[in-house]
């Protein structure tokens, strides 16, 4: 849906993991739910966030030609994938009237999508369960999991973040 470079996506990714609910993490939950859903995105990152930031390795993702490509080339990536080709391809090949097409298939679709994603952020920090590791704050919300296709299962994937199944 368009939620920034793949580069970003992972280098945040990384620091969440190594610097959950401090400072330096993207989405710190102890600043409150609304900075875990989508207050990081509108304020300016932490220092320590930024400073932490450049010192994650991301050698082998930069390695990527894949990565390289889509970090190229990513506003008309995000403007083909998330605005033209869901608006065009129901308009023009069934029918679809355009303006339907545009209010569903992108801006409806793509504000769910990101508020679905935004809750692993904050929902799965906040409120649910802890089986695995009762001392971090990530949590089991099934909730999320329904939406975010399995991203709810927060507390899991916090202590076994090299388990592929809950990635």
């Amino acid at each position: 849906s368009g939620q920034n470079t793949l580069y970003d996506w992972i280098r945040d990714h990384r620091i969440h993991h190594k610097y959950s609910e401090t400072d330096a993490d993207p989405h710190n939950s102890n600043r409150g739910f609304f900075f875990a859903h989508v207050g990081w995105l509108l304020l300016r990152k932490h220092p320590e966030c930024i400073k932490k930031g450049r010192l994650i390795d991301m050698s082998d993702i930069m390695a990527d030609p894949v990565v390289r490509f889509q970090e190229k080339y990513f506003p008309l990536l995000k403007t083909l994938f998330t605005y033209v080709i869901p608006s065009v391809i129901p308009w023009y090949f069934f029918g679809q009237d355009f303006m339907l097409s545009f209010l569903s298939n992108c801006l409806l679709r793509n504000v769910l999508t990101l508020n679905f994603t935004w809750l692993v952020n904050s929902a799965a920090h906040m409120y649910g369960s802890k089986p695995y590791d009762n001392r971090i704050q990530p949590v089991e919300n099934k909730w999320v999991s329904m939406v975010a296709m399995g991203e709810g299962w927060h507390n899991y994937h916090h202590v076994f973040p090299w388990d592929y199944k809950a990635a």
